[in-house]
């Protein structure tokens, strides 16, 4: 009994945290009951992160029949998260709500563990209390609406996503496989690596194929390799054309799979966009580094073998595995070799593969940290503009409640538009 008591007075209090799923850092400021607060973190948060910001206690310093009434501020002009505690002989019941800290009107409290969302402004908040043994955590998101986009002729928007479909390492597989397609549907194009679990294919093609009604033949190499290559295409146009190639270099694990590189042609309009969709190898010793680089040589002639016009636009994208932050000399060559140019970047985001922000996988220092999913564009002039931003596709359904990322790789989606002398060479 006494065990149980202390392990209940030890866990006497609410874990409050946030999950930042905006590009700007999150200034937070407690009110209320300010000494029911402790444990208090940074007064930011930072973009896209989940963080623990403090604890509410629930216990000593309760009066039994008395209401505390405690807020989390997320900025100024931010909804607020309200937390009522009502003291009884056992500590606290607790309530919670979003309010406007400008307005003063209460709303009403909600006591259940369901998922509550709410618009204010530009931003998009969802918020619940969750069970942990002892009293309820209370997690808020914040994410701002995205703008909408407009369909520009000459423009062309794609997605590239390593999706983590594979056995006996992907997580949360048969949750992740029917969420993915709705959080990236605004993309005209998406190339998808990793879909390699034939079990979670058909939900992803499934709920692809609602926003994406052209989807190409997967990479697959024909044999009895353990794994196909998991490379597939998805298209809002036409896909007119498709070929494939299968690396003649591999080494270790990388060749149990017929990793390699997918082409589509497909059609905007009447604007011809080639497409290549690339999974490279993964190790980073000197030897699987040059096969490596040796795979891009052999991208570099499938591609020449297409005898693609040199007028038209031609975009390279997928997992190259290869960080530019710790190995830029592999970089660089590979820009050589494919000559591609690299879309400028913005936002705050600078990784692909970043576990310290990303739930699926274990932060242990900065060199984890790792650019290395791209979308290229082949330098022949077709392509005049070109940017790129790292997204992070998330959901806030109740089964990756806390976990958030749909992979263990974030997406990169690039905008490319094509010159004014193609698109009037194609209207002549």
């Amino acid at each position: 009994m006494f065990i149980l008591l202390f392990s209940f007075y030890a866990k006497s209090e609410t874990s409050v945290y946030i999950l930042n799923n905006t590009d700007d850092k999150l200034h937070i400021t407690f009110g209320g009951n300010y000494e029911l607060w402790s444990n208090l973190g940074d007064e930011y948060v930072e973009p896209y992160k989940y963080t623990h910001v403090g604890d509410l206690n629930r216990y000593s310093k309760i009066g039994s029949g008395k209401t505390y009434y405690n807020f989390l501020f997320l900025g100024t002009s931010n909804l607020s998260l309200a937390i009522k505690l009502q003291g009884d002989f056992w500590g606290t019941n607790m309530s919670y709500t979003l309010l406007d800290p400008r307005s003063d009107t209460m709303i009403d409290f909600y006591s259940d563990r369901n998922i509550h969302t709410m618009i204010h402004g530009k931003y998009k908040y969802y918020y619940k209390a969750s069970y942990t043994g002892v009293y309820d955590s209370v997690t808020i998101v914040i994410e701002k609406i995205p703008d909408k986009i407009t369909n520009d002729e000459k423009k062309l928007s794609i997605l590239t996503y390593n999706i983590w479909m594979l056995s006996h390492v992907g997580k949360y597989m048969s949750t992740r496989d029917k969420l993915i397609a709705r959080t990236i549907k605004n993309n005209e194009v998406v190339f998808f690596q990793e879909m390699f679990r034939s079990d979670n294919q058909a939900n992803v093609i499934r709920t692809m194929r609602k926003y994406f009604p052209y989807v190409s033949r997967k990479l697959d190499g024909g044999g009895f390799n353990t794994y196909d290559g998991g490379v597939i295409t998805f298209s809002k146009y036409p896909i007119i054309k498709q070929q494939q190639y299968v690396f003649s270099n591999c080494t270790g694990t990388d060749c149990l799979s017929d990793k390699g590189a997918l082409y589509t042609k497909i059609v905007k309009g009447n604007i011809p966009f080639h497409l290549v969709n690339l999974h490279l190898g993964s190790w980073n010793d000197v030897v699987n580094r040059n096969i490596r680089l040796t795979q891009v040589e052999e991208v570099a002639r499938f591609i020449k073998s297409l005898n693609i016009p040199t007028n038209e636009p031609v975009i390279i994208g997928g997992d190259f595995n290869i960080g530019k932050n710790k190995y830029p000399e592999d970089f660089m060559r590979m820009k050589e070799i494919l000559n591609v140019i690299e879309p400028s970047l913005y936002g705050k985001l600078i990784y692909s593969y970043d576990p310290y922000i990303n739930e699926n996988v274990t932060y242990t220092g900065e060199s984890s940290r790792e650019r290395l999913d791209y979308l290229l564009l082949v330098d022949n002039n077709s392509i005049v503009e070109s940017f790129s931003k790292i997204e992070i596709p998330r959901s806030f359904d109740k089964n990756m409640w806390g976990i958030w990322d749909l992979s263990d790789h974030f997406a990169v989606r690039a905008e490319f538009t094509v010159s004014n002398n193609f698109f009037d060479s194609l209207h002549q």
